[in-house]
């Protein structure tokens, strides 16, 4: 099957892919990026920095420094098994013939064009920081999917685990939808995963930790279509659900006073192990 990929050039959407790539390799797939989710004037500074660790940490300090290092240790024999499950940069992953490229305005005469170029079956979206309209959405034969990282349609919208965390919800969990217009996290539900919240971690790291079922129900999904089976699904009840926006300063501090954290420094390493 030919899968177009939409995700952010983030941590989340790096670790999600990889993931997928590694359950489902006998597809062919290019990848497209953004740049960021969504549009945020005078960000507050504990949203700068998620943002750093995110996206800058890694896309250009720890992936560059990893690449080097493993540049430096080709020769060295690395057994099968560590190898297949190594997580990899979106440039290692673009120099394994996993076509990488960022798109600017996919909704553009120009981005358009490309993603027909690809001749997508299948479009899946992952933290992909535009809104589709009509013109990709009709594209793939097979449609547009989703991952949303949140309870549909409780948490429409960004950040959704930090709105159940803010709100002490014990569980979080992912929703893969149908895109089918351009209003956001609005589509049929084909499936969804709940875990249990843990508040000694950090936000970031319970946002990480959504991805393997997620991505899990993906595979499923992929699998029955290339099957050539039907998705079951179900509507949403968009009045029953509520959307959110990025958190003020205000929300913020309140969540930091409630004792939860958006990233913990100490947490970083485990990340990075996956890399190595």
């Amino acid at each position: 099957m030919r899968i177009t990929l939409l995700a952010n050039r983030d941590l989340a959407s790096n670790m999600a892919i990889n993931l997928l790539l590694q359950q489902l390799p006998e597809h062919h797939y290019c990848i497209f990026l953004s740049a960021k989710v969504g549009k945020l004037d005078n960000v507050p500074e504990p949203l700068k920095n998620l943002a750093f660790i995110e996206q800058t940490l890694f896309n250009q300090i720890v992936f560059p420094v990893l690449a080097s290092q493993q540049h430096c240790k080709a020769k060295i024999s690395t057994p099968p098994a560590r190898q297949s499950s190594r997580f990899k940069s979106f440039q290692q992953m673009a120099h394994d013939s996993v076509p990488v490229s960022d798109i600017k305005d996919i909704n553009s005469l120009a981005g358009i064009q490309r993603i027909a170029e690809q001749k997508p079956e299948l479009i899946i979206s992952i933290r992909f920081g535009q809104i589709l309209k009509d013109p990709i959405i009709s594209i793939p034969s097979l449609g547009v999917i989703n991952l949303h990282s949140g309870k549909l349609p409780d948490y429409r919208g960004v950040m959704a685990t930090f709105w159940a965390m803010l709100d002490n919800k014990e569980e979080i969990g992912t929703s893969l939808h149908f895109i089918d217009s351009c209003q956001i996290d609005a589509g049929k539900i084909i499936s969804s995963t709940q875990q249990k919240v843990n508040y000694s971690q950090s936000y970031l790291l319970n946002v990480l930790a959504l991805y393997p079922q997620g991505v899990n129900n993906i595979v499923s999904a992929v699998n029955r279509l290339n099957r050539g089976e039907t998705l079951d699904t179900r509507s949403m009840d968009l009045a029953s659900g509520n959307y959110y926006s990025f958190p003020d300063s205000t929300t913020l501090n309140q969540f930091i006073e409630q004792g939860k954290q958006l990233i913990n420094y100490d947490e970083i390493p485990s990340i990075i192990e996956k890399y190595l």
